[in-house]
């Protein structure tokens, strides 16, 4: 393998590796703040892009970066509507994070058949973010994958921030240190979990949005996608959004070698296997931490 194409490789690692933790993050923060995982949140992508389809490419034809805008609010609002019908009254039962587990993966299935009814089974594509390329030191990189570089550094600065420097960003951290002390304080959990889940579902839409032209768009694409950010929080330690970051980086790294190499078809199963070898070392991830 020469330089010019050990350097495309790299490339293309970091820029699969941006996409995956914007997804993986969304998940992390719901399990940090709820101790749950919603199996929902790969539905949550697939209706990011039919969303951003529907409104770039379906019906309507509008502005691209007024497309990203519109499918984060709508996802947001969706992750609230979501979490106050179907996760809220289940908090009201003991053993409630048992249940909704269960019924966020029924949900996960009725939401991929619900997108089957209304799209279709044919797939779909949406045009790329920016046409062309560029070269940069040799190496050919597409305009759109540079977009995504900057969306997800973007966003990780946001979340960053977020959850630093805000009243509701430092009430998920208490929350996800400690629920009960958090409550005796006076924090609002069932507001904490809600906004959780709105936020989550906005991340799942703007990696939607974001690898959707780089794929087909079809009513069960959210598995493999979840399937991989649930490889990654485990990987990077539950919870732990600096885990996330290492992991997504680490893993996007090792999918992209291994499918030069060895083909696609290989890219999942090297992604769990690299987890069971870190999990026989590290049970609780990279940054995770004992309950």
């Amino acid at each position: 393998m020469n330089v010019e194409i050990l350097t495309q490789v790299l490339v293309t690692g970091l820029i699969n590796s941006a996409v995956y933790v914007i997804m993986a993050v969304g998940l992390t923060l719901v399990y940090g703040a709820t101790r749950i995982l919603n199996f929902a949140h790969g539905s949550f992508f697939a209706w990011g892009t039919y969303l951003a389809w529907f409104l770039s490419s379906g019906y309507l034809q509008i502005n691209y970066a007024l497309v990203i805008v519109i499918t984060i609010v709508i996802m947001f609002l969706f992750g609230l509507v979501f979490e106050r019908a179907i996760c809220f009254p289940l908090r009201r039962h003991s053993e409630w994070q048992i249940n909704v587990i269960i019924v966020t993966l029924g949900s996960a299935l009725v939401l991929d058949n619900l997108a089957l009814v209304f799209f279709g089974p044919r797939v779909k594509r949406i045009p790329r973010l920016l046409e062309g390329n560029i070269e940069i030191v040799g190496v050919i990189v597409d305009w759109h994958d540079l977009v995504i570089l900057l969306i997800a550094t973007v966003v990780l600065i946001i979340i960053g921030l977020f959850l630093k420097k805000t009243r509701y960003g430092m009430a998920m951290r208490a929350v996800a240190q400690d629920a009960v002390g958090a409550q005796i304080v006076g924090l609002h959990i069932d507001r904490v979990f809600m906004y959780t889940l709105g936020i989550s579902a906005a991340l799942a839409g703007v990696s939607g949005i974001l690898l959707a032209p780089k794929t087909l768009i079809f009513p069960h694409v959210g598995w493999d996608v979840f399937a991989k950010a649930f490889v990654i929080i485990v990987f990077g330690g539950l919870g732990s959004v600096k885990g996330t970051l290492y992991a997504s980086l680490i893993l996007g790294m090792v999918e992209v070698f291994v499918t030069f190499f060895l083909g696609a078809v290989w890219g999942l199963p090297v992604f769990i296997g690299v987890l069971l070898l870190v999990l026989m070392s590290r049970p609780k991830g990279l940054f995770g931490t004992r309950e």
